[in-house]
C-alpha cells in the first residue's frame, strides 16, 4: 500500500512539475510574442521617422550643394580682377547666407528602442548593428553643422566688412525654406535692386580676398564639401539600407 501511494504521490508530482515547466513555457512564449510585438510597432515609427529624415537630408543636401556652387563661382569671380571690376549686387549674391538649415532629426521611436531594451532584444545583430550606426553618423552630422556654422559665421563677419548688404525687402528674393536653383548673375535679385545703388565698402582689393579666403575654407574640406560628396550620400545610403532591412524583419 505504501508503496502504491508513493508512486502516485510521485506521479502526481510530476505531472504538477510537469504543468508547471508547461505555464513557464507558455508565459515565455506569450512575454516574447508581446515583446515582438512591441519591437514591431517601434520597428514601424523607426521607418516613418527615418523617412522623414530622408525628406529632410535631402532638402539640406541641396542647400549644401547650392552653397558650393556660390563659393566656387566667387572664386572664379574675384580671381584677377580689380575692385573697379567687381559689382557689390554680385558679391553680395555670392556671400548672402553662408548657411546651410540645421538638422531636424526624428529620434521619437529611436529613443523609444533604446530605453526599452528593445535594441538588444531584436533577432538581427545587423539590424541592431544598422540601427546605432545610423544614428552615430546623425550625431556627427549635427557635430559637422555646428564646425560649418561656425566657419560660416566668421566668413560672413568679414563679408560684411566689404560688401553693402543693405538691400531692403531681400527676403523677398530669397524666400525662406525654398532652395532656388544656383544662377549667377541671378536675375531676379538684378531686376528686383536694378535702381538701387550699392557700393562695395572698400578700395583694396585684397580686403575682399581676405573674405574670400574665409568662404573657400567653408567651402573645402574640413567644410561643406564632404557633407555633400561623402557624409550626406553616405546618411542616405545608410537610411534607405536600414528601411529595407526593418521592413524586411518586421513586415506589416
Amino acid at each position: 500500500m505504501t508503496n502504491t501511494y508513493m508512486k502516485y504521490a510521485f506521479g502526481e508530482l510530476i505531472l504538477v512539475v510537469f504543468g508547471i515547466l508547461i505555464a513557464l513555457q507558455i508565459n515565455n512564449w506569450n512575454e516574447e510574442r508581446i515583446e515582438q510585438r512591441q519591437i514591431t510597432e517601434y520597428a514601424h515609427a523607426l521607418i516613418n521617422d527615418i523617412e522623414q529624415d530622408l525628406a529632410m537630408a535631402k532638402i539640406i543636401m541641396a542647400e549644401i550643394n547650392k552653397l558650393i556652387e556660390k563659393i566656387d563661382r566667387l572664386v572664379i569671380y574675384v580671381d584677377g580682377k580689380s575692385v573697379d571690376q567687381l559689382r557689390n549686387i554680385d558679391l553680395f549674391y555670392l556671400m548672402y547666407k553662408p548657411f546651410y538649415r540645421p538638422y531636424s532629426w526624428n529620434r521619437t521611436a529611436l529613443e523609444q528602442i533604446k530605453s526599452s531594451g528593445a535594441l538588444r532584444q531584436m533577432k538581427s545583430r545587423q539590424l541592431a548593428g544598422k540601427i546605432s550606426a545610423y544614428e552615430a553618423l546623425t550625431h556627427h552630422l549635427d557635430d559637422d553643422f555646428h564646425f560649418d556654422r561656425t566657419v560660416g559665421s566668421n566668413a560672413l563677419k568679414l563679408a560684411i566688412r566689404v560688401v553693402d548688404m543693405n538691400y531692403v525687402d531681400q527676403h523677398k528674393i530669397f524666400p525662406a525654406g525654398i532652395v532656388k536653383p544656383f544662377e549667377f548673375p541671378n536675375q531676379a535679385l538684378n531686376e528686383a535692386f536694378k535702381n538701387t545703388n550699392r557700393y562695395i565698402m572698400t578700395d583694396n582689393i585684397e580686403d575682399i580676398k581676405i573674405a574670400v579666403n574665409a568662404y573657400v575654407i567653408l567651402g573645402n574640406s574640413p567644410g561643406i564639401r564632404p557633407r555633400a560628396k561623402i557624409e550626406m550620400p553616405e546618411l542616405v545610403s545608410n537610411a534607405q539600407e536600414l528601411i529595407a532591412l526593418l521592413i524586411e524583419e518586421y513586415p506589416e
